[in-house]
């Protein structure tokens, strides 16, 4: 006797392939395909070589088939393990960089000189300079060193989950610190592409180089050249609106407090000296920390809804 079968249940196994894929893909990893894909599409409509194009795509086809590569075969190893925890940092790399180039710099600065009013009347006033003469030198010293922080403080807060997840003595299954890392990436991908994602719509020049203006004695300048060799190397030469900096520091000690509230009111702490680092050092406008801040929270909001 052949027993008729239901709509939905021929749909599913004609399609088993899409089917399975729908059901497997984390959360980072769909966060991860939207970005790509629709900066791949922005990059067809605003770079005009082919060249460009190309690169723009083959670098995103490469990044989120590793990615997905690496969530499918992470249990094989346990070096795939660690691999496929830490290669979103990679990714944001590589967003980063693709990002920058569809940027077109504002050569009449409109943006900067309203937002320099703001920073003026904040860093300008007695109580900021007598706070920076009180704490000089140690004071800018912390600051320069809280903004170098800013590049390790995404694996660290990978490693802070995974400490985490140890003190619990067993309590929490390898199910449960996938979920972990997942919600704490979906958070940290969140905050920081969306910032990527519209650096280009506020073209912003660092204030560093516009103005030049850092506030306070000054000091020996130690760890600031090496912040100046990292961003003279290694950025696109813009200043990013929200900052990514401050939205991805604020994102990550969000999720690690979410999951290990001890370690994560030290990531708390480091994620506002990584703010007040980027105004001092005159890295972002105050507006850009403020605006990056926000979105850190919103994105680990939205990560605690789709977890």
């Amino acid at each position: 006797m052949i027993q008729a079968l239901s709509p939905e249940l021929i749909e599913r196994q004609s399609t088993p392939a899409v089917f399975e894929m729908r059901i497997r893909l984390s959360n980072l990893e769909w966060i991860s395909i939207a970005y790509f894909t629709g900066i791949t599409v922005a990059a067809c409509m605003m770079l005009p070589g082919l060249r460009e194009v190309a690169i723009m795509a083959t670098l995103s086809l490469l990044t989120v088939a590793t990615l997905v590569c690496l969530g499918r075969n992470r249990e094989r190893a346990s070096w795939l393990d660690v691999v496929a925890d830490l290669f979103p940092a990679l990714l944001l790399l590589v967003a980063y960089r693709a990002s920058g180039l569809l940027l077109t710099p504002d050569s009449t600065h409109h943006l900067d000189f309203v937002f320099i009013r703001w920073d003026r009347a904040l860093l300008q006033n007695k109580i900021t300079q007598a706070a920076l003469q009180a704490g000089s030198p140690w004071l800018q010293h912390y600051l320069e060193l809280a903004y170098l922080l800013c590049y390790p403080l995404v694996p660290l807060g990978v490693a802070a989950i995974h400490f985490g997840a140890k003190r619990a003595e067993g309590s929490q299954t390898s199910a449960q610190l996938r979920d972990a890392m997942d919600n704490f990436w979906a958070a940290v991908l969140l905050a920081t592409l969306f910032c990527y994602a519209v650096y280009p719509f506020f073209p912003l020049t660092p204030p560093r180089v516009l103005f030049g203006d850092v506030p306070g004695p000054q000091i020996q300048p130690l760890l600031r050249r090496l912040n100046f060799w990292l961003l003279d190397h290694y950025s696109v030469q813009a200043c990013i609106f929200p900052s990514g900096h401050v939205a991805a520091a604020t994102a990550v000690a969000l999720a690690v407090r979410r999951h290990a509230p001890r370690i994560g009111a030290l990531f708390v702490f480091l994620a506002i000296s990584v703010a007040l680092a980027t105004v001092y050092g005159r890295y972002h406008y105050a507006a850009d920390a403020v605006a990056g801040a926000l979105v850190g929270v919103a994105a680990y909001e939205a990560s605690k809804l789709i977890s």
